[in-house]
């Protein structure tokens, strides 16, 4: 014989949260006792409204002579995984308590239908029935449909990131025209409206950005790293706050200079020439640390492996920086002037041969080193013959 079960789902356990309902609810008059506590501690609130309607379906289909049962369960109010396991713990009880041949299930929006999935593995649904306010019977599902495409990364990417991108590039350029308009004018001719203008455009793009690439929980998980680097005292975590006070200082120099150089585009190559010097220092102070560190926590047979590992990287970013460093030297040869000059063209032949020639050696070293780790690999994964088979 048949019997049909109306299930009532309230996703977010309203009922556990605001009325202290343990669920499942099953049974008319418990059900009934649920509704009337929940709408007496939260009229406004909508599960009671679908719990009603619920029970309203359940007497139809008792009166027509059908054999019903009525049941609710409930999640957590932290919708997500945890209170879909819950609830799907819940359905195997209900299920498993009234056997039935089929359900109908009862919600109040597009929240609680993510869960018909869960519902449909485990018994056939008969219908589903919507129960929503009538002065905006669209606002919820509207609403969800909204909060679950923002929790799609692809969608983020398509959407978010031409509007970031447009408006943090909106941002910038009036960004420029300001420094333009401060360089010629000096600072009595900044507008403080045009200026947060800008503002507001560069925070609304960088905030849609980090959005959509997920930059506050990439900031969040280096913290925490941090954190823990600094518990286990890793010789690392001092090293890389080292060298960034090192680049920083680079950064304050080359600003000085570029303050007291003419010229927006001769101020940008000497804040760079500038800078790479403190680049440098700074990538070996911490492949240092990184050395250092290899020593202490490595075993005896990895401990050569990982430093040959970086002191290739390290000597492979110094190359590109150095020859960096030659090509704006050939730059900053055309601005100068008197014995200066010439020193200037030697130092820049010097770095950019020096530069190129070890980057394309240390280049052909990395990918043999790379293939000679493969090759290594590839030997210690053969498989060996399971003895069971013998």
């Amino acid at each position: 014989m048949s019997k049909t079960l109306v299930l009532c789902v309230d996703r977010d356990n309203d009922f556990g949260e605001k009325a202290g309902v343990k669920s499942p609810i099953i049974g008319r008059e418990s059900n009934l006792s649920a509704a009337n506590a929940l709408m007496l501690s939260d009229p406004e609130d909508s599960d009671s409204n679908a719990l009603f309607s619920a029970i309203s379906t359940y007497d139809t289909l008792s009166k027509s002579g059908e054999t019903v049962e009525i049941a609710t369960i409930c999640g957590d109010r932290n919708v997500g995984t945890h209170s879909d396991e819950i609830l799907g713990a819940q359905i195997d009880h209900v299920v498993n308590s009234v056997n039935p041949t089929d359900v109908i299930v009862v919600s109040d929006g597009a929240e609680d239908e993510f869960i018909l999935p869960l519902i449909q593995s485990r018994v056939k649904i008969r219908a589903i029935k919507r129960v929503t306010v009538r002065q905006a019977p669209q606002i919820e599902s509207l609403y969800y449909i909204v909060v679950k495409a923002l929790k799609e990364e692809k969608f983020l990417k398509k959407v978010l990131v031409p509007i970031g991108v447009a408006f943090l590039v909106f941002g910038l350029t009036i960004l420029v025209v300001l420094g333009l308009r401060v360089y010629l004018y000096g600072l009595s001719s900044l507008d403080p409206t045009t200026t947060a203008f800008m503002a507001v455009m560069s925070a609304i793009g960088i905030y849609f950005l980090g959005k959509a690439y997920s930059a506050g929980k990439k900031i969040t998980d280096t913290f925490s790293t941090l954190v823990e680097e600094f518990v286990n005292t890793r010789v690392t975590v001092f090293s890389l706050l080292i060298a960034i006070a090192t680049f920083a200082y680079g950064v304050y120099i080359g600003l000085e200079v570029a303050f007291h150089t003419n010229g927006i585009v001769p101020s940008l190559i000497y804040l760079v020439y500038r800078l790479v010097p403190f680049t440098i220092a700074a990538i070996l102070i911490f492949d240092l640390g990184r050395i250092v560190e290899g020593f202490l926590i490595f075993e005896r047979g990895k401990r050569s492996e990982a430093i040959k590992s970086y002191l290739l990287s390290a000597s492979f970013y110094i190359s590109f920086f150095a020859a960096v460093l030659g090509l704006l030297s050939f730059v900053t040869y055309g601005f100068q002037t008197g014995a200066a000059k010439e020193d200037t063209l030697g130092l820049a032949v010097i770095l950019t041969v020096a530069g190129v020639a070890s980057g394309v050696v240390i280049s052909i070293i990395r990918r043999k080193y790379a293939k000679g780790n493969k090759v290594l690999s590839t030997e210690g994964d053969t498989p060996q013959k399971d003895s069971r088979n013998v």
